[in-house]
């Protein structure tokens, strides 16, 4: 399992720090939370997705900041 991976399970799971990389390897392997990990480096969140999808339709829908 990538390094970057077991990173974002890390932070997604709030897992300890003293939870070793090949602890978390071992036991998120072939997961779903695994997999999700991998999808959410290189894609944005669905909800993001749709988000911004509904601020193109529905322009008062945009976040104001």
């Amino acid at each position: 399992m990538d390094k970057e991976v077991i990173d974002a399970i890390r932070a997604k799971e709030q897992l300890p720090e003293t939870m070793t990389d090949s602890e978390i390897a071992q036991e998120y392997k072939g997961t779903y939370t695994a997999a999700r990990a991998a999808i959410s480096l290189d894609h944005k969140p669905l909800d993001q997705v749709l988000a911004d999808t509904m601020a193109k339709i529905f322009p008062f829908m945009r976040n104001k900041k």
